[in-house]
């Protein structure tokens, strides 16, 4: 599940925008449990996220995990509320490149009325016991407006 269809499911809401951002990044939700409050997303690296070097351009693992982080706030949120980044801190442990898929564990951490944290850890699909990144994440809790 994209971005998008999150926020519709999980909050009713609509937003003005694609993602299309996300959607040429190619993340995508695959598990999210709000009573533990984790989220599960997945991401296959690509040639297009290669930098010079031939191993995946760290802004490709920072934007996932922001993704990862986000969503995670967001199955905790009231159905007025949306969140927004104010503090993304990666970790990159090992290198990355084309063709591996990437899984992220996002749990919150703190979830309070203005501010959430969350910690997400990055393996790849084939090697779960290894960390490839890891992020701590603040996110500010706003109200929408209609």
């Amino acid at each position: 599940m994209n971005l998008v269809e999150f926020l519709k499911q999980q909050r009713g809401f609509v937003p003005p925008l694609s993602d299309k951002y996300g959607e040429w990044l190619g993340y995508e939700i695959e598990h999210f449990d709000v009573s533990k409050k984790t989220l599960v997303t997945k991401l296959k690296i690509r040639q297009e996220h290669l930098s010079p070097s031939a191993a995946v351009h760290g802004g490709v693992v920072s934007g996932f995990l922001d993704f990862s982080c986000g969503c995670a706030v967001i199955n905790l949120l009231k159905k007025d509320e949306l969140c927004s980044t104010v503090d993304l801190n990666v970790k990159y442990f090992k290198p990355l490149k084309e063709g591996d898929e990437i899984i992220a564990k996002a749990k919150v951490v703190h979830h309070g009325k203005t501010l959430s944290s969350v910690v997400a850890h990055v393996f790849k699909k084939i090697k779960p016991e290894v960390e490839v990144a890891m992020a701590s994440a603040t996110f500010n809790i706003y109200k929408v407006s209609n």
